[in-house]
């Protein structure tokens, strides 16, 4: 890549998709598939009430996620996966809404959007995952790790580093999930964007619209086949707009 050229990260979701309509598009395997079975072979040995208490969800939850694991296949496929754009449903992806896109959205997505993931470590667009529920905070001792960031410890820094080149890195990702790259790496070419309210009080950033804002504007760049960072600045999706004497070099800020 260009030095002005660019990839996102997305977090992603725990609302999944379940049934996804089949793509006309190669599909790719996600790149550490062999750390994601390490995972899935440990997860497959807790008993309900223990992953109930380590993923700190409802029993109903715990049940379905643990199904899928024993459901798991090693070897990703059409047949029992689907591509991770389309897999992951919430307020991120409602805002990137990709079912309108068309194949060679979809393929320029490919290239540009890049999604953080605990089971996965990190997917490129179309790659194929199965189901599963796994948070990156998640203490899960596994490896002589005591955390999935240092289980995944550089893998996704220097996946990410490779595939941005000389170019910037644009966070769109939560806290929880950018806290897994390393941010040094990248100097001032890691840029996160924020997303504000304007209130009676000031401006304000609201967690549920912060969420949808970071999926229009990946949704912007892919609808607009934008190449060139600065023009990340022209977002302008529901109102929003960039603020020069808000934001930094590295630190982007839009509000509406």
């Amino acid at each position: 890549m260009n030095k002005d050229s660019y990839i996102i990260i997305l977090s992603p979701a725990k609302t999944l998709n379940e049934s996804v309509k089949y793509l006309n598009v190669k599909h790719s395997i996600p790149r550490f598939t062999e750390k994601t079975n390490q995972l899935v072979e440990l997860l497959k040995q807790y008993s309900q009430r223990d992953f109930e208490a380590l993923l700190g969800v409802s029993p109903k939850i715990a049940k379905l996620n643990l199904e899928r694991y024993a459901r798991w296949q090693p070897i990703h496929s059409d047949a029992n996966s689907a591509s991770a754009i389309l897999t992951y449903a919430g307020d991120v992806y409602e805002g990137l809404n990709v079912d309108d896109f068309s194949i060679d959205e979809l393929l320029f997505s490919d290239q540009k959007i890049f999604i953080l993931s605990a089971l996965y470590g990190v997917l490129r667009s179309l790659d194929l995952i199965q189901l599963y529920r796994l948070e990156m905070s998640t203490r899960l001792p596994i490896n002589n790790r005591n955390s999935l960031y240092d289980f995944w410890g550089i893998d996704i820094t220097d996946f990410l580093s490779a595939q941005v080149g000389n170019g910037f890195l644009v966070n769109l990702a939560s806290q929880e999930y950018s806290k897994a790259v390393d941010h040094k790496l990248f100097g001032s070419r890691f840029i996160t964007v924020e997303f504000r309210e304007l209130r009676p009080d000031g401006l304000k950033v609201v967690p549920i619209l912060s969420k949808r804002a970071r999926g229009l504007m990946a949704r912007f760049a892919v609808k607009n086949r934008i190449e060139n960072v600065e023009q990340l600045k022209l977002f302008d999706y529901e109102g929003y707009i960039f603020s020069e004497p808000n934001s930094s070099e590295t630190h982007w800020v839009f509000i509406r």
